[in-house]
């Protein structure tokens, strides 16, 4: 009892470590795409709106159908012309909005993914546990988890893979639970319908969670009860915010992006990123667990389909070269973990060699881990995304209130920072332009472009005489001269 005591004294002092660092590295910048896509939603959520006017049309008198080049990232069309709403699941801006509401919005959004990633290692812990591992492995593999670099590196920024991966380990527990109590079947299916608020393809989960629940229909009947609440919310929602219970943000993506033509550069991408990451130690012992009998075949299909299910899907999506296209897999990678638990227990070694080289194993992968962390710079990512509202404050106070500015990757954090209306530099053309700045100068609306080195070019799609004006690290901010003042700058010739 006391070496139990000493051993949760020891596990809640490293958990709370884990979540101090968490904090202390966690970028708590609404930036680029998502981040800004999923606070800008947050905070119109609390406001209880789902989508909003589109304020430069109105302020350059112009139609409905202009309205393409006013979106920021993270916003399509909204249910009625002339209107905006979030390209993302309400999930994730939903848990923002609660923590904002309730702990101000300088900081308490941003903790949304920190509480996840604890919660993802209590879970997964719980999991093993309910699986049959032991207090010891299943600490480990809570280990394991915590030092992976995907988990750390997307639990300090406001992304929805890490709560989607709680809210995953949520409905496998509670699905396990129901095996003894047939309550929590109800609960297995009101955490994978927040799984599917949180992100769509979640709804993948559903086949694990079979294997996890007891078998027979009063399970199923529970658990369909439990989540079609979330369902149905997520279908009203659609409607309000798109126009049609079935229409998502995600529409343009996946018919854009899923192919068979990625499947076998997938395998090989992700097969590799997830040996490298978490050594090719817990890969193989996902594979291996199918083989080991002395796991119920109900767990070992459970284990199986739970990452197998992910994989299969994102082997079909578009195929990014970067170690971080991993985080996709993320709900389905602690099945890796747990199936790497129970084939290490269930090996024929002598224990006196589990002792020895079970600890050794276990120091490797999760120094692995630390390791990349630290060479991904992921301990650093707060301090580079500062950029975006350092860059968005700033542009703001050199331009008058009434004003509109050119913007690609900064239009999200310029919409949350400082709400003021953009152009999308990426997408306007040069006839379209030139009716743009007739009507702003005809209405003394003042032009600006907020770019960083990369997007120079979007000026040969706004012809007229830029000149820089403010400077934020890699990020400039231009000013359009009069018109007829006769200078065009060529192709990058303002970059930093």
């Amino acid at each position: 009892m006391k070496s139990l005591s000493l051993g949760s004294a020891g596990a809640a002092l490293a958990l709370a470590i884990y979540a101090v660092l968490l904090v202390r590295a966690n970028s708590s910048i609404a930036g680029g795409a998502d981040s800004s896509g999923y606070l800008n939603e947050a905070r119109r959520l609390a406001r209880g709106r789902l989508s909003e006017e589109i304020a430069a049309l109105a302020l350059l008198g112009l139609p409905s159908r202009d309205h393409d080049l006013f979106l920021p990232l993270g916003y399509r069309s909204g249910p009625r012309p002339g209107t905006m709403a979030s390209s993302y699941p309400p999930g994730l801006p939903l848990h923002m909005a609660a923590l904002g509401i309730l702990g101000g919005w300088g900081a308490a959004p941003f903790l949304a993914a920190p509480i996840a990633a604890i919660a993802a290692l209590l879970l997964i812990y719980a999991v093993a546990r309910e699986l049959g591992v032991s207090r010891g492995f299943s600490a480990a593999g809570a280990l394991v988890l915590a030092a992976c670099p995907i988990l750390f590196g997307l639990a300090v920024q406001p992304m929805s893979d890490v709560p989607a991966t709680a809210w995953v380990l949520a409905a496998v527990y509670f699905g396990l639970r129901a095996r003894r109590s047939d309550g929590w079947a109800a609960a297995a299916g009101a955490a994978l319908g927040i799984a599917v608020l949180v992100r769509p393809t979640n709804a993948l989960a559903v086949i694990p969670l079979l294997f996890a629940l007891p078998p027979g229909w009063r399970a199923l009947v529970r658990a369909f009860a439990g989540g079609v609440l979330f369902a149905a919310f997520l279908l009203l929602y659609n409607h309000a915010a798109f126009g049609s219970a079935t229409s998502t943000g995600y529409e343009t993506i996946l018919t854009r992006t899923m192919s068979a033509a990625n499947v076998l550069p997938e395998i090989r991408h992700h097969g590799f990123w997830l040996g490298v990451l978490l050594t090719p130690l817990v890969p193989l012992a996902w594979i291996g667990v199918g083989f080991d009998r002395r796991v119920p075949a109900r767990d070992r299909a459970l284990l199986l389909t739970w990452f197998g299910a992910f994989f299969a899907f994102y082997c079909f999506y578009e195929v990014y070269d970067d170690w971080w296209a991993v985080r996709f897999l993320l709900p389905g990678i602690p099945a890796m973990i747990l199936a790497a638990l129970l084939v290490a227990r269930d090996v024929p070694l002598p224990m006196k060699w589990k002792k020895v080289v079970g600890p050794a194993l276990l120091a490797g992968i999760v120094a692995v881990g630390v390791i990349h962390v630290a060479k991904f710079g992921i301990l650093s990512i707060g301090r580079g995304e500062r950029v975006y509202r350092d860059a968005s404050r700033g542009a703001v106070s050199l331009v008058p209130t009434q004003s509109l500015i050119a913007a690609m990757q900064m239009s999200g954090a310029l919409k949350y920072y400082v709400e003021r209306p953009s152009l999308r530099s990426d997408r306007v053309r040069p006839e379209r332009f030139a009716e743009i700045r007739r009507r702003a100068e005809e209405r003394g609306i003042p032009m600006y472009a907020l770019l960083w080195p990369f997007e120079v070019a979007d000026l040969d799609h706004m012809p007229g005489d830029w000149e820089p004006i403010g400077r934020w690290r890699d990020v400039t901010l231009y000013r359009l001269r009069e018109m007829g003042s006769g200078l065009h700058l060529p192709h990058g010739g303002l970059s930093p």
